[in-house]
């Protein structure tokens, strides 16, 4: 049997009809935009579970700084195809080391990917790779829930969630304020937090 590690390796396996069917990114938007108040044109970004760069486009024709990590080669391949000017860096970002410091961090449909316990442990992580005073904006469920769900091209994913109470707890411990917690669809969460200077 081959064990995949992590689930963003999965993605190898659909990379082409997932960048072909993830190509419009209206509800993400209106989460960019707002993104884009706390921020300069020139300040780095780092695009965590960046896949094949969609988010990053859009980033980059602000004339932002973008970084994207991602587990799926495919993807990161794609990625840098479509945006030349992209830093992409293929790891797991539960263990990738990363030794800058960016303005803000984004991601979104990446997280609840990882099992609780490390969702939890990112946020030391996002903590660390922010200047102060940096701004997260990241995804998660509306609600509790784990499980394995296979109606993403028909490849099994496994996906997960705490309550959103703990991932207010988890920023108020790694010293965010949180300046937004919005539902943008059934079940699914958009936060954005500040890192305390």
């Amino acid at each position: 049997m081959n064990i995949i590690p992590n689930e963003g390796q999965k993605y190898d396996f659909i990379a082409d009809g997932f960048a072909a069917m993830r190509n419009d990114f209206s509800t993400e938007k209106k989460y960019l935009e707002l993104l884009k108040n706390y921020l300069k044109p020139g300040d780095e970004i780092l695009d965590v579970g960046c896949g094949h760069g969609f988010l990053a486009s859009y980033l980059l024709e602000q004339q932002f700084k973008v970084t994207g990590i991602d587990a799926s080669e495919k993807l990161l391949a794609i990625a840098k195809k479509n945006n030349p000017s992209m830093t992409c860096l293929y790891g797991d970002i539960r263990n990738i080391e990363i030794n800058k410091k960016y303005d803000a961090i984004v991601e979104w449909w990446c997280l609840f990917h990882l099992n609780k316990q490390d969702q939890i442990l990112m946020f030391k992580r996002f903590s660390d790779w922010l200047k102060p005073n940096g701004i997260l904006e990241f995804t998660t469920g509306g609600s509790e829930h784990e499980g394995i769900h296979d109606d993403m091209l028909n490849q099994p994913l496994f996906f997960c969630s705490h309550p959103p109470e703990i991932y207010e707890k988890a920023l108020k411990d790694n010293g965010f304020e949180i300046l937004l917690k919005e539902s943008d669809q059934e079940d699914h969460l958009v936060w954005i937090a500040r890192r305390k200077g």
